[in-house]
């Protein structure tokens, strides 16, 4: 709770003046447990939730200034998954629409791009897994 949630909210929170004045944007880093899907935890899950809530009430708050978007990665091929077995990895691959798990690059690529483009786009979750929530 402290990390995932309040520390979302206290970033924004002490950010927003300067953001006010540069005109910027916060991309908070939801998860696709935040939206109903399975997660590593019911309070992961929970957390992620309210990051969710969160991004779209500080939307809300800190417009027209600042624009406040999510993005929600699904399945992330990282060193986390190390514990998972070989088949574990395949079905988690094939599961998505793209055959394979995202990477941290593909994360980053949404993240620049809600950061520093996407003039019209704000109080958004936007799903980066592949399709696997599809």
């Amino acid at each position: 709770m402290q990390v995932n949630l309040l520390g979302v909210f206290r970033c924004a929170k002490a950010a927003a003046p300067a953001l006010k004045v540069a005109r910027g944007a916060i991309v908070n880093t939801a998860s696709i447990a935040g939206l109903g899907r399975a997660g590593s935890s019911l309070t992961y899950s929970a957390t992620k939730a309210g990051v969710v809530s969160v991004t779209q009430n500080l939307a809300r708050a800190l417009g027209p200034q600042v624009r406040v978007n999510a993005v929600a990665p699904g399945s992330v091929d990282s060193t986390w998954m190390v514990e998972w077995t070989a088949e574990q990895q395949r079905a988690s691959a094939e599961g998505a629409a793209l055959k394979r798990r995202c990477t941290p690059d593909d994360i980053a690529e949404v993240i620049v791009f809600l950061g520093f483009g996407a003039a019209m786009v704000t109080g958004q979750t936007v799903v980066v897994d592949g399709g696997l929530t599809l």
